[in-house]
């Protein structure tokens, strides 16, 4: 066969054109399947408001001046014939074309609305402003929808605005309603499905998730909520609201009573043994002063054969200068302070007798009479000249006795671990005797540094450690019905007693005995306020059955009794008051109010927070509820002008 030249080639192709153009016209009916796409594809773009038929219109001309190009007819028969295809394909399927007019308007509409939600009714303002910002705006794209689509007929134009306007006045308004109902049942279908999750009573999960949000909790933070409160922590110690439920089902006779009453009678029965191992981990076992005490006077008095073996080396010392010193004082002081350096003096003599004494033991014992007085005394000058006579006695025994300083070393050291033991029980003091933090802290550094001839550091901090050790025993076992007594005399009114503690145990040590006692006194008011709730609650639920109970006192009275602030309060307490009767009520199952006590004490915490977590979205309305709502509106109105 020979090959066709390039005319026989278009020749053979406008005559394909035309066959197929043929074969369209006397075709298939416009109620087909392909009819019914065309159908529905044209009216998703005619419906989109004002550019929709443009785009249609373009599409349509591109068409007509395709078929032209490979046909005998005009461009304008061409666009006839798709005009009439057109019509007949909607007369054939008028709900497919409406309804993808609908869809094509919405769809179209959504993006402006979600785009500018101020224009669409969608800001701030009272619901009258917002109304009337809506119902401009429809009027504004109805106007202009019509203007494209009648060719700018001006009874057309009106008509659309005045529609477009109307229906663009009831958008804010139908979107609040219709969102509400939309939210409710969205709201029960993710309350059920998040309770699965929680292993929980619907209601019950319900009656949770509001007392977590009203107590200002998230699902997100509320593991690490409960475990800086301890691992004895449960979900009723976070919050009031929470609290007030544990109240009421602890009021109510049943399994969830039980329940509650159970874990938190168990809990407080292991407050003590909690709180006693806490404070043996972070301050050491515990000490019993007086036995300590007896223990540094047995060590002391173990040095008396160590004084003789150093008297043996000792020589006779003229003590002449040390009496004139102390005759020249006297002469000069007046009132106790002289009455004791002439006491003092005294015993410089040879017993029953005015001749002073050479033997350096007189003077030793004469040393030790005065750190006798010292301890009693309170007058400053009295302190100040019987030091300064001490001082001189003890310069004297160096000479005399070449190794009495290195045991008064060990003596001395016994000595200051004794006040120090004293000292150590004043660190939680709130009066005069209780050191201040910085005081405190400057007796640690210079009770560690050894003294005299001592070899090695000093062991006053660690009595100082353990004089405020048996104090916290002390009162501990003098307060351990009382929670809050304990808590308050251990970490005192201020943060001395935290600054206190950090300097003899450690600032971790501090912070962790100081975290336990509070979580402790939390779980206290806890199981308080659970407790006083129920029993509150059970009497006026007792009153009200026998006819005795109060009037109420509602909103109204709160607001005479307290203006709006009043009033709003009120609101809020009723509010959580609701609940408690709720769950008190007999219309209430055993299930839910077992299933919520469960919950408030803890029971399967991971399953409760992955059930929260997929709760957030409750209480809110679905994302395009309001924009769909606006733009069927909107669409309603300018659907008639077509």
């Amino acid at each position: 066969m020979a090959e066709m030249t390039p005319e026989q080639q278009q020749a053979l192709a406008i005559a394909s054109a035309r066959l197929r153009l043929q074969n369209q016209q006397q075709g298939q009916p416009a109620d087909d399947a392909l009819s019914v796409a065309r159908t529905g594809v044209g009216g998703l773009i005619e419906g989109i408001p004002i550019v929709g038929p443009i785009i249609r219109g373009g599409t349509e001309r591109a068409a007509a001046a395709t078929l032209a190009a490979f046909s005998d007819e005009t461009y304008d028969q061409v666009m006839d014939r798709i005009h009439e295809a057109n019509r007949a394909e909607k007369e054939a399927n008028p709900i497919v074309d409406k309804g993808a007019q609908i869809t094509g308007a919405v769809a179209g509409t959504i993006p402006a609305i979600m785009a500018a939600p101020a224009a669409f009714g969608a800001g701030g303002g009272s619901l009258a402003l917002r109304s009337g910002i809506s119902g401009l705006t429809g009027a504004t794209i109805g106007g202009a929808d019509a203007a494209v689509r009648s060719e700018g007929n001006p009874d057309e134009i009106w008509r659309g605005a005045k529609l477009g306007g109307l229906f663009g006045l009831g958008g804010p308004l139908a979107g609040k309603v219709i969102g509400a109902g939309a939210r409710s049942l969205v709201d029960a279908l993710r309350t059920r499905t998040a309770a699965k999750v929680a292993g929980m009573d619907p209601q019950a999960f319900g009656y949770f998730r509001r007392a977590v949000t009203d107590d200002g909790l998230e699902a997100a933070t509320l593991p690490r909520r409960l475990m800086e409160m301890g691992p004895e922590a449960i979900p009723a110690d976070l919050g009031p609201n929470l609290q007030k439920q544990a109240g009421a089902l602890a009021a109510t006779p049943g399994e969830a009573q039980a329940t509650i009453r159970t874990a938190l009678t168990d809990r407080q029965a292991g407050a003590n043994a909690r709180i006693g191992q806490t404070i043996d981990e972070t301050t050491g076992r515990n000490v019993i002063p007086s036995q300590i005490q007896a223990d540094i006077a047995a060590n002391q008095n173990a040095h008396s054969p160590l004084y003789r073996e150093a008297f043996r080396e000792a020589t006779p010392y003229n003590t002449e200068p040390i009496a004139s010193a102390l005759e020249a004082d006297i002469s000069r002081l007046r009132g106790p302070a002289q009455a004791r350096l002439r006491q003092v003096r005294g015993m410089l003599n040879i017993a029953d007798s005015n001749v002073l004494s050479t033997d350096p033991a007189v003077m030793f014992q004469t040393r030790q009479a005065i750190d006798g007085l010292l301890k009693t005394e309170v007058d400053p000058k009295v302190i100040s000249a019987l030091t300064e006579a001490r001082q001189m006695l003890d310069d004297g025994l160096t000479r005399a006795v070449p190794r009495i300083k290195e045991v008064d070393a060990g003596y001395a050291e016994l000595a200051r671990q004794d006040e120090a033991l004293t000292r150590g029980q004043q660190v939680l003091d709130s009066g005069r005797t209780a050191p201040r933090p910085s005081e405190l802290a400057a007796e640690v550094e210079q009770g560690v540094q050894p003294q005299g001839m001592q070899i090695g550091p000093s062991a006053v901090p660690l009595r100082l450690s353990q004089g405020a050790r048996a104090e916290i025993d002390r009162i501990v076992g003098t307060n351990s019905n009382d929670i809050v007594a304990m808590n308050r005399l251990i970490k005192g009114e201020g943060d001395w007693n935290r600054a206190r503690l950090a300097t003899l145990f450690g600032p971790e040590k501090a912070e962790r005995l100081f975290k336990v006692l509070e979580n402790e006194r939390i779980y206290a008011d806890t199981a308080n306020t659970v407790t006083r709730n129920s029993e509150t609650a059970a009497r006026i639920a007792a009153q009200n059955e026998l006819g005795g109970g109060a009037g109420s006192f509602g909103v109204k009275e709160a607001f005479k009794a307290g203006g709006f602030l009043g009033a709003a309060r009120s609101a809020a307490i009723d509010k959580v008051d609701d609940i408690v009767k709720a769950l008190m009520s007999s219309n209430t199952g055993n299930v839910t109010r077992e299933s919520l006590a469960r919950a408030l004490i803890g029971e399967q915490r991971e399953k409760l927070v992955e059930g929260l977590m997929r709760g957030q979205a409750i209480g809110t309305t679905p994302a395009l509820v309001d924009p769909v709502v606006k733009a069927l509106l909107l669409n309603a109105g300018t659907s008639r002008t077509r």
